[in-house]
């Protein structure tokens, strides 16, 4: 239970941290769009090469806010799960890894709620965030297979099964195939 502890707190410090990196992209290029919006040419007086590198744009900003957004909610989800299945319902998470995770998720979702305002102002598709904070997809089955294996592996290691950690690890490897990757 103790390197199941430590695997998930290094996943969400893991996590957080990169989202912060996203997130702050995210946010600078929301603000500026959002501030810009009302002084700039509206998308139809565009050029259609304006237009359509601006449809791009616009179009991977909204991607970037839903995986960010589904992989928020999946480490959430996960943790819970862990905390359920392992810890007798007690949060596996220490208090700092406890408050990157809520601050990524209050993060994610004001983006998110950044990013509609400005797609209902110029009449782009808006992100539904309900649907997304309801079906995770399958990156919670993955983040919890691979930290009980990540455990398991450390578990074996040090009671000096080298080569049954090896396979443990494999075995992962080959169920996180091209075809199966959440």
């Amino acid at each position: 239970m103790y390197h199941l502890a430590f695997e998930v707190n290094g996943a969400v410090i893991t996590a957080a941290q990169g989202w912060r990196v996203l997130m702050s992209w995210a946010s600078l290029l929301g603000v500026s769009m959002l501030a810009a919006s009302p002084q700039l040419t509206p998308f139809e007086l565009l050029t259609p090469f304006e237009l359509g590198t601006a449809g791009d744009f616009l179009e991977l900003w909204r991607k970037k806010l839903c995986t960010t957004l589904a992989d928020v909610v999946a480490l959430e989800r996960a943790v819970d799960l862990i905390s359920e299945g392992f810890f007798d319902g007690h949060n596996v998470l220490f208090a700092d890894s406890q408050k990157k995770l809520t601050s990524s998720h209050e993060t994610s979702r004001l983006l998110v709620v950044g990013y509609n305002c400005f797609a209902e102002e110029n009449g782009q598709e808006s992100i539904d965030m309900e649907d997304i904070e309801r079906s995770p997809g399958r990156k919670v089955d993955h983040l919890l297979n691979e930290w009980v294996m990540l455990s398991r592996s450390k578990v074996l290691v040090a009671r000096g099964e080298i080569f049954a950690a090896r396979d443990e690890v494999l075995a992962l490897l080959k169920t996180d195939d091209l075809g199966t990757n959440p």
